[in-house]
């Protein structure tokens, strides 16, 4: 119970002001400034095609091929994400949507999870860049940028 009534106290100073509290977990460093990105501005990678399911998750409906910081990633189709981890009238202030690249980036980064060898720092961080390369302004993108990283670091001291 004390724990969660810390993680209350961090959602609310990530989401409205969006400030990045350093926490001194071990293994967990969540930087004041995001991370700086890698990705040319010269061409956006390619909109996954994704199907909003009735439960508000979404499904990728045809593989993804993702180019991103040298690297090319394999989406397959039929990988059923959350998107936006948020409560429902904030996700759509957010950019909720099959068509939004704010969704895609949550889906891109539900999906690092399931990589072997991805921390979750490394997937927070190709969010972030995934974001800016889809056009995102970089005020948003590092807002939620530091919304997930604050999420991870709940997730590590757990």
């Amino acid at each position: 119970m004390k724990y969660a009534i810390q993680y209350l106290a961090i959602v609310p100073c990530i989401l409205v002001l969006s400030c990045s509290p350093v926490l001194s977990y071990p293994g967990v460093y969540i930087p004041s400034q995001p991370v700086q990105s890698q990705t040319a501005a010269r061409s956006q990678p390619r909109a996954p095609e994704l199907k909003a399911l009735k439960n508000g998750h979404y499904k990728v409906k045809k593989p993804w091929k993702l180019r991103l910081n040298k690297r090319t990633w394999h989406i397959p189709a039929g990988y059923k994400s959350n998107g936006i981890t948020a409560p429902s009238k904030l996700k759509k202030s957010m950019g909720d949507g099959p068509d939004h690249p704010e969704t895609w980036a949550a889906v891109f980064h539900d999906w690092l999870f399931t990589q072997p060898g991805i921390s979750r720092a490394k997937a927070d961080q190709l969010f972030y860049d995934l974001l800016i390369a889809y056009g995102v302004p970089q005020t948003k993108a590092h807002l939620m940028y530091s919304g997930v990283s604050a999420y991870s670091a709940t997730k590590a001291i757990r």
